[in-house]
């Protein structure tokens, strides 16, 4: 493809989602239903008047955009919800609309992106870690094959002691440090002991009531199966992770409706649009940090956490014009109400991953 047909390509569309080419000469009848034409679309039909022999990356670009509808809208969205969230909201809630994303696709978009991004971490920390315990198994046979005489290590009741805890950590997604491990162990929280029946008993059980009993001892059955299968337990996790991500929508609309009750002008349809646009921003944000490669991540977090309650800030002195104490305070709140929300919903996430694997 020449450089002249790349840049008309790439000009299909202007910022504003309108066709740039030329409109069709006067009497051009509509090449759908045969009405005459005035202007690039059909006033009967909706067709554009365009030639529709395309190239090969024409066509692409007309799948993702019939997927997803983007077009030029996109390019004009994406540097306004980054840089200028409350012009792009506030925008939106006085009518000018046609030149930017809906905020709801933009949300579903973002997430989608969001979701797809952790999947490649979290397959990725699994291949590595999976990878890091059979460099230990065969560490571990090797040792096995020098000392073959060497009597296995046995409980109590002469049932064969499972390894250590820190020898399953290979089984577990992300490498859990020895560090921690001793710090939970000290607190109670952590064991590396093992029960009559040689399972692992993570959380020490100790003299507790018969109902405290049965609830530690549930927890101790599943945390070795996520021990065991460590695959089908993120995969449950992440199947309900992208579901609940979505009660952070309303969660969010009613921080910012508590918030801003006195201001009668706004209702819960503005919270809500502004709501959308914020974590569209967030999870774009977190996306693009997940992927960025290991050397540059530690920075990226670190923007991230600084720019997310900046980006809010803006938000509310752009759409709300709270003056600048007032959007502080308000900022505050509605971030110290996210994360809180954000917490109870991970607890939630984990409590449905083992109770469903």
């Amino acid at each position: 493809m020449s450089g002249g047909a790349l840049g008309g390509w790439l000009a299909r569309f202007k910022s504003d989602g309108r066709s740039s080419h030329p409109a069709p000469p006067p009497g051009t009848k509509c090449d759908n239903c045969e009405t005459e034409l005035v202007g690039h679309f059909c006033h009967a039909c909706g067709q554009e008047a365009s030639d529709h022999h395309k190239s090969i990356l024409h066509v692409t670009w007309e799948a993702i955009e019939g997927m997803f509808h983007f077009d030029g809208r996109l390019w004009r969205t994406l540097p306004w919800l980054f840089a200028r969230p409350g012009t792009l909201s506030r925008e939106y809630l006085d009518g000018k609309r046609a030149r930017h994303v809906p905020p709801f696709r933009l949300f579903l978009v973002s997430l989608l992106l969001f979701i797809l991004s952790a999947e490649v971490v979290i397959h990725k920390a699994m291949h590595d870690a999976q990878h890091k315990g059979d460099h230990a198994a065969q560490g571990q046979h090797g040792d096995a094959k020098a000392a073959p005489h060497g009597p296995a290590k046995a409980d109590e009741h002469g049932k064969p002691v499972p390894p250590s805890i820190n020898g399953s950590v290979r089984a577990i997604p992300g490498e859990v440090t020895n560090d921690i491990q001793q710090s939970m162990k000290e607190g109670g929280l952590l064991s590396d002991g093992v029960d009559a029946n040689g399972k692992r008993t993570f959380i020490d059980v100790g003299e507790v009531e018969p109902t405290e009993r049965a609830k530690l001892e549930w927890f101790n059955t599943q945390l070795n199966k996520v021990v065991a299968t460590p695959g089908y337990f993120v995969a449950v996790v992440f199947g309900w992770g992208h579901r609940l991500a979505v009660f952070l929508l309303p969660i969010l609309a009613l921080s910012l409706g508590a918030c801003y009750f006195y201001r009668r002008k706004f209702y819960m349809y503005d919270h809500l649009i502004v709501s959308m646009n914020y974590l569209s921003f967030i999870f774009l944000l977190w996306a693009a940090v997940m992927i960025l490669p290991a050397p540059a991540r530690d920075i990226g977090v670190l923007v991230a956490l600084l720019w997310a309650p900046v980006n809010l800030f803006m938000t509310l002195r752009g759409v709300y014009g709270s003056n600048v104490f007032g959007a502080l305070l308000k900022t505050a709140i509605v971030w110290f109400s996210a994360q809180l929300a954000f917490v109870f919903l991970l607890a939630g996430l984990l409590w449905l991953g083992l109770s469903q694997i």
